[in-house]
This record gives structure tokens, C-alpha cells and sequence, in this order.
């Protein structure tokens, strides 16, 4: 029987100036185990982050992949066992769940024994879980841009000098019902030409590790004025993360995981904006982390 053992990364996406893009994976990881049984059972069993949040069995973002690609393909597998340990909170804004659906579509893909490209691999998943730049981040590492165009993924890996940067999570329970009508359908064109004017230099800065000019262009004037309200302290966070230290202080996505910029200094800058989160009451995880330049880590193996 096989079993398949993948590792992916967490990924932060649409940071500063871009909205879905650029993607980076970074050194924050779940695994994941899944293996034929020789019954019809399928049994999830997860750990760690968000161990329990998800219904087991078919309601798991990893079982639900597998099938679509079961489906697409025709095939059923007898049974299965799927082992979840995840380090990357859910619903943060660092890729949790677009890493279970590419776990999953990887898996299905292997057990199955079906030769699919890359870009096969990754249009799967991304149609599945309609975040193509967190997609590609997962399964190549690194700085990513993509888009979904007539069903296929577009993407490129784009060049980058690997730096560290601080990542922190505020426990906010109703943070995404908070948000669900943040989201401005209308904004300045102004506002919209300076993100787009400041996304070049971003990029070139990643590129050549200028970090000073990266954080000069970490500036968002389309949804951090909407989204910060709903994170308790965020503008103090953001001083003291400053004093500490940061270039620049911004957020993965739609948060409300917290992303700082920083050339040194990044343990001192982590403490100063759980200090600061703490002083508005609201509990805080946070890590000082690489950007993961591997993605996927895929081993197969045969058993009895």
C-alpha cells in the first residue's frame, strides 16, 4: 500500500501595495500523512494548529481535495488514513487552508498513480481553493505571482534574496465576521494608482534585498484603512513595532496575521508587538521567520 508524507509551508499573500499577489512561502509548516488502509474507513486525525476545527472524515479540506481529484479522475481508493500535524494557524492570513487542499490533490494524485505536470498539480488545487498566488507559494517556495486564466494557472516564481521577517497572529475570535463587509468595493483612483506605481519597486527591492526600499513600499492605501479597525491596538502595535526596530509594519492578506520588516533587531521588534497587543488584551502568537525557498517536500513509500 502507499503512503505519501507532504510538507508545505505557510505562505503570506497580497501584502503592502498588492492585493492577491505577490505570494511568499515562509519557514512555518504543516504535514501531512496519507496512507491506503485495507479497508473501506476513511479516518482523519489531526494536531497541533486547529486540531478539531474542521468536521473529520469528508469535511476536512484535505479529504474534500482528494475527492475532487478522485471524481476527476474517475478512481476511488478503498480507504484511507490522513494524518494532519499543522504548525500554521487557520483562518490568519497564512495559507492554512490553501496548503490542505494542495496536500490533498498531491496525495490523491500519488496514491493514484496519475502522472500530472506541475502546472496540472497546481491549476488543481487553485481551482479548488481560488487562491492561485498561495498555490503556487506552497508548492514552489519563495516569491510567486499567479492567476487563474480559463481554468489554468498562470504563475511565475519571481526573484528573491531570502530574508528574515517577523509574523505575529492576534487572537481575534470574530475577526473574519468582522470583516466580511470591510472590503471597499470602490476607492479613490488615486489611491489605487499608488499601489500599483509602489508594486515594481517592491518586487525589484525583494530581488536585490533592499530591504529599506521594500519597506518604503509596504504602504497600502487600499485595505489597511478598512481591515485595521477590527484588530484591536493596531496602530499601537504598528509604533511600537516601529521603535523596535521594523521598517515597516503591514498585513498578510486580509489578516490578522501581522507581518514586520525588519533587517535586525527581530526578536526585540516580535516582543514589542506581543507587549503591545497584550496591553489591549488580546492574546498574540508570534515567530521570527525565514522565508522558505523549498515549497513542497514530497516523500512516497510502499508498505506491506
Amino acid at each position: 500500500m502507499h503512503r505519501v508524507k507532504i510538507t508545505l509551508p505557510a505562505t503570506i499573500a497580497g501584502f503592502g501595495p498588492g492585493l492577491s499577489t505577490p505570494g511568499l512561502a515562509l519557514g512555518l509548516h504543516t504535514t501531512i500523512e496519507i496512507y491506503e488502509r485495507s479497508d473501506e474507513t476513511l479516518i482523519v486525525e489531526t494536531e497541533g494548529e486547529g486540531a478539531g476545527s474542521y468536521g473529520l472524515g469528508l469535511q476536512h479540506p484535505v479529504s474534500l481535495a482528494m475527492m475532487r481529484v478522485f471524481q476527476q479522475r474517475e478512481r476511488t481508493i478503498p480507504g484511507i488514513t490522513i494524518k494532519v500535524d499543522n504548525e500554521i494557524p487557520l483562518r490568519s492570513g497564512l495559507g492554512a487552508e490553501a496548503a490542505f487542499t494542495v496536500a490533498g490533490v498531491v496525495a490523491a494524485a500519488n496514491l493514484l498513480g496519475t502522472t500530472f505536470s506541475r502546472t496540472e498539480l497546481l491549476s488543481i488545487a487553485a481551482q479548488i481553493n481560488q487562491q492561485p498566488v498561495r498555490t503556487a507559494s506552497a508548492i514552489l517556495g519563495g516569491l510567486n505571482a499567479g492567476v487563474l486564466h480559463d481554468d489554468k494557472l498562470l504563475y511565475r516564481t519571481l526573484p528573491l534574496t531570502p530574508f528574515r521577517l517577523v509574523v505575529a497572529v492576534p487572537q481575534i475570535d470574530d475577526y473574519h465576521e468582522r470583516i466580511s463587509s470591510a472590503t471597499q468595493e470602490l476607492v479613490r483612483f488615486a489611491d489605487a494608482a499608488d499601489n500599483l506605481k509602489r508594486l515594481p519597486l517592491l518586487l525589484d527591492a525583494l530581488r536585490t534585498g533592499d530591504l529599506e526600499l521594500a519597506g518604503q513600499m509596504l504602504t497600502d492605501k487600499l485595505r489597511i484603512a478598512s481591515l485595521s479597525p477590527h484588530i484591536p491596538g493596531y496602530h499601537h502595535v504598528v509604533e511600537m513595532a516601529h521603535r523596535a526596530g521594523a521598517i515597516a509594519v503591514t498585513l498578510s492578506g486580509d489578516g490578522p496575521a501581522i507581518i514586520a520588516l525588519a533587517t535586525n533587531s527581530h526578536s526585540k521588534i516580535m516582543e514589542a508587538i506581543q507587549f503591545a497587543f497584550e496591553q489591549s488584551s488580546v492574546e498574540t502568537r508570534a515567530w521570527v521567520l525565514a522565508v522558505d525557498t523549498q515549497g513542497i517536500v514530497v516523500s512516497i513509500a510502499q508498505s506491506a
